[in-house]
Order: structure tokens, then C-alpha cells, then sequence
């Protein structure tokens, strides 16, 4: 199933005559200019993504940037991974609670089989929106709160998956859940996950070869740094646990998940006429704009289309309305089917710093 469609089945829970636009915005497949895991002797390929959610009345309601790479070797099955980057909302009103976490678990859901998907979780008051953090209607959550979310939303995710996670410099998974208050709110695995406390590389192998290189992520921060290159998966990890980023009292968390179904096997990547320079271009304008108040959101979010008319004239958003629990879809390219807290640190026994 296509991204579309997954979201279209998911949207039918929320409010009654909700009409979105939604666009995908995504780049060419192009070459890495360095490869994303230093082990991996072929070639890399990848391609940025954004995705904006929006209504008439409030203008852009969510955001998803991800980049999506493609590791292709000589006779061997193409290995695809997923970096989500960055993920924000504008507002939290009741009337679309829940929006962000729908978009994100379409997304992975219509992803390739095998496909692994990384997440860094750090708290910070804006991702996507400049100055939204100003606007009065906007939640913004604590460290405690975004990896708790962030657990919460990859273990609703539709599909079977293998998953890991790991908050720095908590060793086990009871003491990390109560950290996050997930074991307050009685989080549990679901049917569709299979939850592991740690990392999927195996300790003793070499950090520096195994661990992906994604821009923006603390792990990579922290491997260009290193002066040993021979230092374990396992040292690593506890050394970044006292890095600037996960250390000193903060709280972050680290994901992967790895689908192992989809409800479509294909392999193939649709193809894509957007190039990078006029990605680049509107992410620029983009990054300009100001979300801080409602009159600000409608006057940007209308600039923003205006750019996307401009930059992308072949690009055309996705229309849904939910009517009576069923999302009727405005778009000749989709499937044209109706379907619609911070928990006090001091019991817990963190690592002490050598």
C-alpha cells in the first residue's frame, strides 16, 4: 500500500469534515558522496523527503523530513534505510490530536519490506516551523516526553517489525520505561513489534564500521570525533551516554526498527522528476518562514505553497475529508477507494562518569 492509502485508513479516526492537503515532497535518487555505513563496499544512493500537512483554516498543521538510502552491491539484495530526521507540528489543537503520529506510521508502514528505519530523539522547541515554539497553542515536550512519544508511536506502527531502542546511559529497559513515564502509563509491547533493549549490532564489532553516518545525529557527531577507530559497538555506547547531547541529566533515545512485512513487498522506489538544487531552494524559503502565531501560520503556510507551485509545477497535493468516518480523496494519483510529564530522576541509577 502507498503512503496515501495508509493515511487515508488512518485519518478516519479523527474529527468528522477535517478537509487536509497533503505534500510529498522528494527528491531524485542521487549518490552519496561518502558511503552511509564505512563497511558497505558498494554504492549508495539516497533522497531527501518532506512531507506537510495542512488545512485551509490553519494552514500547515505537521511536518515529516526524512532521507531515505539505498546500499546496492554487486549480487547481493539492494539494502534500503530509512533516517527520520526531523518531525514538528505547528499546534496542538484537540480537533487534530493525533495527526503527527498517523503521518509518521503511515510513512514507515508503506515502506519496503526489510526496510530500517532510525530515529534520534532530542528534545528541542522547533524542527521544521521557525518560531513556533512562540505560538501559545503549541506543546512543546520535554526530553522525558519526546522519547516516551516517539516508543509510543513506533510500537502502534500497522506492520510486523523487529524493533530496538535504547535510552544513553540506562542499562536496562524496566528502569528506562520508568524513566520516560512509559511504565507509568502502562506501556506495553504490541502484537506487531518484537522490542529489544539495546542496539541490533553486535557488541564487539567495530563502530566505526557498522553504525550508519546520518547528518544531524549524535552518533555520527560522535564517530567523527573519535580518535580510535578500533573502539566496539559496545564502548561506543557507553561513551556516548556522557557526550553533550545524552549526558549531563539529559534524556534522548535511539531507535531502529526493521519491517519485516509490508502489505507491499516491491522494492521499487517510485520515480521522482524533483531534483536537489530546487529541493534546496525551498527548504531555504522554508526555514525563512514564521509559525508563531495563527496569523503568521496562514500567511506563511500560503507563501510556502505559492514556492511549491513555483519550484515543483508538476507537484500536486493529496486532498482528504473525513465525512462520517469515511476520507474521501481529491488526487488521480492515489487510490481512489473510500476509507474514511516528567518523572523525577532520582531513583534511578544511571552510569557514573569516569
Amino acid at each position: 500500500m502507498s503512503f496515501n492509502s495508509y493515511l487515508e485508513k488512518s485519518l478516519k479516526e479523527l474529527q468528522q469534515g477535517a478537509k487536509f492537503e497533503i505534500y510529498d515532497i522528494k527528491t531524485k535518487l542521487k549518490t552519496c558522496s561518502k558511503p552511509l555505513i564505512k563497511q558497505h563496499e558498494g554504492e549508495t544512493l539516497y533522497r531527501h523527503r518532506l512531507i506537510l500537512v495542512s488545512t485551509e483554516k490553519t494552514g500547515f498543521l505537521c511536518g515529516l523530513e526524512t532521507y531515505e538510502y539505498v546500499l546496492s552491491k554487486q549480487d547481493e539484495e539492494d539494502r534500503r534505510i530509512v533516517y527520520i530526521s526531523k518531525v514538528d507540528t505547528t499546534t496542538t489543537l484537540k480537533a487534530y490530536s493525533g495527526l503527527t503520529a498517523r503521518v509518521v506510521q503511515s510513512y514507515i508502514s508503506s515502506l519496503p519490506s526489510q526496510t530500517s528505519v532510525f530515529v534520534f530523539a532530542r528534545a528541542q522547541p522547533q524542527y521544521l516551523f521557525a518560531k513556533s515554539a512562540e505560538n501559545k497553542d503549541k506543546k512543546v515536550m520535554s526530553d522525558r516526553e519526546l522519547v516516551s512519544w516517539w516508543l509510543y508511536i513506533l510500537n502502534k506502527v500497522p506492520v510486523k517489525c523487529s524493533g530496538w531502542w535504547s535510552v544513553p546511559g540506562i542499562d536496562d529497559e524496566s528502569s528506562a520505561l520508568i524513566e520516560v513515564g512509559a511504565r507509568r502509563r502502562g506501556w506495553k509491547s504490541s502484537d506487531n513489534i518484537k522490542w529489544s533493549y539495546g542496539t541490533s549490532y553486535e557488541p564487539d564489532a567495530k563502530a566505526n564500521l557498522v553504525i550508519p553516518r546520518f547528518d544531524d545525529d549524535a552518533k555520527s557527531r560522535l564517530l567523527k570525533s573519535m580518535l580510535e577507530e578500533d573502539l566496539t559497538v559496545s564502548d561506543f555506547w557507553n561513551l556516548i551516554a556522557f557526550g553533550e547531547e545524552c549526558g549531563s541529566g539529559k534524556i534522548a533515545g535511539f531507535f531502529e526498527i526493521r519491517l519485516q512485512e509490508t502489505a507491499d513487498s516491491s522494492k521499487q522506489i517510485d520515480k521522482c522528476q524533483l531534483n536537489s538544487e530546487d529541493f534546496t531552494q525551498f527548504w531555504n524559503k522554508f526555514m525563512s518562514l514564521d509559525f508563531s502565531n495563527d496569523e503568521a501560520m496562514i500567511q506563511s503556510t500560503n507563501i510556502a505553497k505559492n514556492d511549491i507551485k513555483d519550484i515543483f509545477p508538476t507537484l500536486e497535493p493529496v486532498r482528504m475529508t473525513t465525512v462520517d468516518a469515511l476520507l474521501e480523496t481529491n488526487n488521480t494519483n492515489t487510490d481512489k477507494r473510500p476509507a474514511v510529564n516528567m518523572l523525577s530522576s532520582s531513583f534511578i541509577k544511571r552510569k557514573k562518569k569516569l
